[in-house]
């Protein structure tokens, strides 16, 4: 077997292993992949949509389905970046005893992570088919958004995944800031919603502004994603990316040794 091939057969290996154990401790199994967002969707439009009102304003109809097309990219990332983060401890027997791809081991909890936030695409589409939203010619923009947003989250794992072993408290310290991320991005509002003398910076400082826009204007309004918002969360990943390997590349070998 050829390197590439024992490389890929290894990642095919540790990936299957991370799925198991994501739904192995629970009693609905893998049904809660589909549960888990179809409850956060439930409860963010009844505390934001119908009780404190954001999904009266007219530019909000079917507030459910709005809140989706953000919740649903959103928790991929938190859950790729999140589970990433704990790639090297989860898997210490294996790093400390045998000689083993550590990029292989980082990459396995993502696509673990992807596979699970996956199944809240099935939600989205169901979403879809209740509010009677139209197949447009714009959903074919959609995977544009979405790979900004793999290679935002794959970064930001890759940065994370030897610092959370060298510095164990940053792993809830970043629980923290993901949440208050969550509410400082248009999930649960409009990007139209920012203040217009706020909006060109409030869109460049956040690379979460053109993705979940780009996202929900093609599945809620049947609009192009904005793609200038999109130039900008595609720089931030882009420099993520490149920052993260960099730093993975310089500090795994100590952090396996920390183990």
């Amino acid at each position: 077997m050829t390197a590439p091939a024992q490389h890929a057969h290894l990642l095919w290996q540790l990936t299957a292993t991370s799925m198991r154990r994501l739904s192995s401790d629970r009693l609905l199994g893998v049904a809660w992949w589909f549960l888990d967002p179809l409850l956060l969707i439930a409860v963010y439009a009844l505390v934001f949509g119908d009780w404190i009102g954001l999904g009266r304003h007219s530019d909000q109809q079917a507030y459910p389905l709005f809140v989706a097309c953000a919740l649903v990219p959103w928790r991929w990332f938190a859950l790729a970046t999140s589970q990433a983060s704990s790639a090297f401890t989860n898997n210490a027997t294996v790093l400390t005893s045998t000689r083993v791809n550590r990029e292989a081991v980082l990459l396995s909890q993502w696509l673990a992570a992807t596979g699970q936030a996956l199944a809240g695409v099935a939600v989205l589409v169901g979403c879809m088919v209740v509010y009677g939203r139209p197949l447009t010619a714009n959903l074919l923009f959609v995977p544009i958004p979405l790979l900004v947003l793999g290679c935002l989250s794959l970064g930001v794992a890759y940065l994370l995944c030897p610092l959370c072993v060298m510095l164990p408290d940053l792993g809830n310290l970043y629980d923290a800031v993901l949440r208050l991320t969550w509410f400082l991005s248009p999930g649960l509002y409009a990007l139209a919603r920012v203040p217009d003398a706020l909006r060109g910076r409030y869109v460049a400082l956040n690379p979460f502004a053109g993705i979940l826009e780009g996202v929900r204007r093609p599945v809620h309004a049947g609009l192009p994603p904005d793609w200038s918002a999109l130039a900008w969360s595609a720089l931030w990943a882009v420099l993520l990316l490149l920052a993260g390997r960099f730093v993975f590349r310089r500090l795994a070998a100590d952090a396996v040794r920390m183990l």
